[in-house]
Parts: C-alpha cells; structure tokens; sequence
C-alpha cells in the first residue's frame, strides 16, 4: 500500500466502552443513598406523621376531629395523609429511624432508576442523563425529608414512565394503562400531590384530544394520533382515576379541605408557601437549579416544535405556572419537567453533524470522567458533612435517627425521667416541638404543632410567644402548667429571647426554669404538684437570660448566694459540660468565681 493510499484512509471514531457507564451507574447509585440518609433536623412533622400512623393503628379508625391537642380538640381535621402515616409508623416498628431512613433512600433509588429507564429509552448519551439527574438531585434537597410529598415525587415518575411507554413507544400494550387508576387509589390516602398527578394525567389526556382532532397539524409517524378506540380507552381511564380520587375517608371533602389550608394566613409565614423569585430564595443553589430547569423549557419548545410533540410542550406550560405558585411546588416542576427537557438535549445532540462535540457527549468518555469525579468528591465530602456544612453552606447532618443538636432530645429526656408529662397537662410548646411532644408522650396532647389546624390556634400561639398585648392573660386563661421553647439558634440569635416569651418565663415569679441547653427551655408553673421537681433543678440564677441580658442578677448571687449559683455551674457541667452558653459565662466569670 503507497503512502497516498495510507493517508486517505478515514480513522475510526474512538470506540466506545460500556465501564464507563457501568461505573457512572454504580457511582452515582452511592451517592444517592448518602445523599438521602440524613439525620432527622427540625422536621417535626416526621413525629406527628408517626403518631397519626400509631393512632389510627391503636384505635382502629381515621380521625375527623383534632386528637392531638387540648385546645383545639374536637375541631376538624382530615388526616388526608392517613395511609403514608400508617405505613410509616410500621416501617418504624419494624427497624425504627434506620428504616424510616433507608425507606425513604430505596423511594429516590427508584425515581432515578425510572429516570434512567425513560432515558434510556430515548437513547439520551448517558453524559446528559447522569448531568441531568445530578442536578436534579442536587434541585431536591429541600424535599428528601421522610415525608408524604416524597411518595407524590415517585408517583410522578411512574405515571410518566406509563404514559412515556405508551405514546412514544408501544401502543400495542395497554394493559399499561390499567395500574394508573391503581396508583390513583393508593396515592388519595398518601399525599394531596396527586393534585398534580392528575393534572398531569389531564394535560395527556387533553393533548391527545387536539392531536386527535387536528392530526396534521399535532402528530408524525414517530408520534401518530391515538385512534378512536385508543383515545376512548384513555378518557375512560382518565375518569376512573378522578373517581378512584374520591376513595377516601372524606371522599370529594378531602380536596375541599386542603384547598381550604392552601388559604390561611399562617401560610404568609412559611418559606416554602413563598413565591420562587421572592428575593429571599434569590441566591440559593436549589433556587438557581429550579431557574435552570424553567429557563431551560426553551429546548422543550425547540423539540416539540420539530417532532410535533404536543404533550412535551404543555407539560413545560402548564408546570411552569403550576411551579411559580410557591417553593414547595418548584421540585414537582423539577421533577416532572427534567424528563423532557434531557429528551430535549437527546434529540438535539442526535441531530448535531458529525464532530468534536457530538463525539465529546455521546462517545468520549471525558463528561462521564468528569461527572464520575465530581459524584465521588460528593461521596467523600456526604459522611463528614463538609459537602452540606462547609461547601453548600447547607445545615444537614449525615447519618441515621434524630438530630440531637436541633431536636430537643435532652430537654424530652428529662420530662420523661421525672414524668412531668403526667403530673403536667397543659403544656405552651413551641411550635417546632408539638409533634415530638405527642410522639413522645401517647395519649398526651400538646398547644400547637406544624399540621396548621386553623388560623386561629396559629394567632393565639404567635400572641403569646411573641409577648402581643394581653399575653399574659392568654397565659392565664388557658391555665398552662409547664412551657417547652425551642431556639436552635439560640447561640447565634440570643436576641430571640429578648423578642419572645422566654424572656417574660425568665424573670416571672410564678415560672421555674427546670432545664435549659444551648436550644430549648423548660419552665415549670410554681404549683404544688411540682415542688419536688423544682425544689431539685430549678436554676435560680444561671439560665441563659441571664447570661445574656441580665447579668447584674449574676453579680449579686456571686456577692449574697454563691453557693447556690456555684451548686447550679456544678449541675450544668455535669450535665452538659460542652454547652457553648455555660462555658462564655465561665469565661467571662473566671475572676469573681475564684
């Protein structure tokens, strides 16, 4: 062969190699089960979930009317997330926080093996998919939490598996069609998200009927038009899954009483009931994820316009305005409208020309090198926290169980060692402390917590807590007995107490302090039934208040009572020799204690 002959002949295009897929695969599994197994962090809703699951369990029914509170007992209240409560409260029997955890990380393995299934379909290069479904992880941070919303997340991905399967690539089976009145049933008893799963379902069904009804103008052969027959199945399956909506303890009246709960004024208080672009969220990485992923609609509408894909185009629409409502419904816009927009990025990458950058995403390993390094940072950086605490700037704690420094698992303890949950019964609890109360106590009921009942309990829990006029009636006429306060920021923020009723519960006669850490407090009315209590752990003069703001109190127990105060540093150092308050204090006492 001359040497002409040699230089025209045309070099292969790099071979490519499925390890590094398999790797990607395996690498990114890890990092989604370390991602998802988190510590339980100022997350009470968890508890009153658990203790709603043991209720209805231990009595044999769903309650209509409030359970778990002394003031608002007997006031309505639709437990709608009854079947995800009960369920729970059994994976927690069966393996405690461990298996609520690990429950909850085999639901997001699920997700992103669905993703990886629906993307693979596509023929997606698994570079974008892996990107794609990182960011996406990443986007859903807030909402990994084990709660009822994280079943809605996986319902959406199933119900677009289904419809994906369907219309893009076997009309022949479906039988298909037939689980989604199914996951209708179960998903009316778990989470209200299936608001959305039926608009989801409604938006198909909907775009099917224009296709049908303008062929030429809304389908291809890739895409056809369902026929008669396939779009009458379709609508009749779509009415069965409304009706399989209503199969519920309330029936229509559930949605009636969530849409209600969507009103209340307690709400304007709440970040995730904020709008996306309030300028509070404006520079937060999840924030910025979301802007990408709706900023990125632009591909959808690019590919839909080529390939006449109709459905594409209004789910990108119809989320998009869903989305921008509050936060809390930006991940369901994430969740859903990321499968379109990787689609996207597939069918426009396939029709790139030969070259440099085709061959980079869809043959060259280097993305998936790239992509693989980053996980595997994520991986190393999960276990220790720096990847929350020191790079996202993210409070998270890695790990299993209950976060003892934002939950009040010390202040809990004590209750129970000395059965203040019995010998008290009206308790002012914070709102971030009721559904660990009742957890923690059955049978016993709290002030408030986060199911947000109604507005009015709301209004008079903030009267009190943040000392409005007439606080200190309301403190009396609802004859409260003992006071929990939770301020995990307490160490941070102290002018919290200033601004709230810890600083009235801190100087009044008629309360003792009983416990206190560097993040909750606990007062005992000055009644006989607690004496002894009191008599054995009141803290005179060392309490947190003041430390901060009321030191003169501290100089002239130095100068008249010594030994009591003395009595109280020896109690806190033995019980919580690290506490950041206690040791300020030493620190700035040293002299006048010697």
């Amino acid at each position: 062969m001359s040497k002409n002959q040699k230089k025209n002949i045309k070099k292969p295009d790099k071979i490519y190699s499925p390890y590094y897929d398999y790797s990607l695969f395996i690498i990114f599994s890890i990092f989604i089960i370390l991602l998802t197994s988190f510590k339980i962090t100022g997350d009470d809703d968890v508890f009153w979930h658990l203790s709603t699951g043991r209720y209805i369990l231990e009595s044999g029914t769903v309650p209509s009317v409030d359970v778990f509170g002394f003031v608002t007992s007997g006031m309505e209240w639709m437990p709608f997330e009854w079947g995800w409560d009960v369920l729970t409260y059994l994976i927690y029997e069966a393996g405690g926080y461990t298996a609520l955890s690990i429950a909850r990380t085999i639901i997001f393995l699920l997700i992103f093996f669905l993703y990886f299934l629906i993307f693979k379909k596509f023929k997606i290069p698994n570079s974008v998919t892996f990107l794609m479904m990182t960011l996406l992880a990443f986007g859903t941070i807030d909402r990994l939490t084990p709660r009822p919303h994280i079943i809605s997340l996986l319902f959406f991905v199933i119900i677009l598996y289904i419809i994906i399967q369907y219309k893009y690539f076997d009309r022949s089976n479906k039988k298909i069609l037939y689980f989604l009145p199914v996951i209708f049933l179960f998903w009316a008893n778990m989470h209200m998200g299936i608001i959305a799963g039926i608009f989801l379902l409604g938006i198909w069904v909907l775009s099917e009927i224009i296709i049908y009804l303008k062929p030429t103008s809304f389908s291809s052969k890739e895409i056809p038009a369902l026929s008669k027959s396939e779009l009458t199945n379709l609508i009749i399956i779509f009415v069965i899954c409304i009706c399989f909506m209503l199969i519920n303890p309330n029936f229509f009246a559930t949605y009636i009483y969530a849409y209600e709960h969507t009103k209340m004024k307690l709400l304007e208080t709440i970040n995730e009931w904020r709008s996306p672009f309030d300028s509070q969220f404006g520079g937060g990485f999840v924030s910025n994820i979301y802007k990408i992923f709706l900023f990125s609609g632009i591909f959808i509408l690019y590919y839909s316009a080529k390939k006449k894909d109709l459905f594409a185009t209004l789910v990108f629409i119809g989320f998009a305005v869903y989305s921008v409502r509050a936060v809390r419904f930006t991940v369901d816009y994430n969740i859903i409208v990321s499968v379109f927009i990787s689609i996207a990025l597939g069918f426009i990458i396939t029709n790139l020309k030969e070259g440099k950058l085709k061959n980079l995403l869809t043959v060259s390993p280097v993305p998936k090198v790239i992509i693989s390094a980053f996980l595997i940072f994520c991986i190393i950086n999960l276990p220790n926290n720096k990847l929350y605490l020191e790079h996202l700037q993210y409070y998270r704690i890695s790990g299993f169980g209950i976060n003892s420094e934002f939950i009040p698992t010390h202040l809990f303890e004590f209750i129970k060692q000395n059965d203040i949950q019995n010998i008290g019964e009206r308790p002012l609890n914070h709102f971030g402390t009721g559904g660990f109360l009742i957890w923690n106590f059955p049978g016993k009921k709290n002030f408030i917590d986060s199911r947000n009942l109604n507005d009015s309990i709301f209004n008079e829990y903030s009267n009190i807590i943040g000392k409005r006029p007439g606080f200190e009636k309301k403190l009396n006429d609802y004859n409260f007995d003992y006071a929990i306060y939770l301020a995990p920021d307490l160490v941070r923020a102290p002018q919290e107490m200033e601004q709230t009723a810890i600083s009235y519960l801190s100087k009044s006669p008629e309360w003792s302090l009983v416990f206190w850490d560097d993040k909750s407090f606990l007062w005992l009315k000055n009644e006989e039934k607690f004496n002894n209590i009191i008599s054995n752990y009141s803290y005179k003069y060392l309490t947190p208040y003041n430390v901060i703001y009321n030191r003169a109190k501290l100089d002239r127990a130095i100068l008249d009572d010594k030994e009591t105060l003395l009595k109280e540093i020896k109690r806190k150092q033995n019980e919580d020799p690290n506490s950041i308050i206690l040791n300020s204090f030493l620190q700035n006492y040293a002299n006048k204690l010697n």
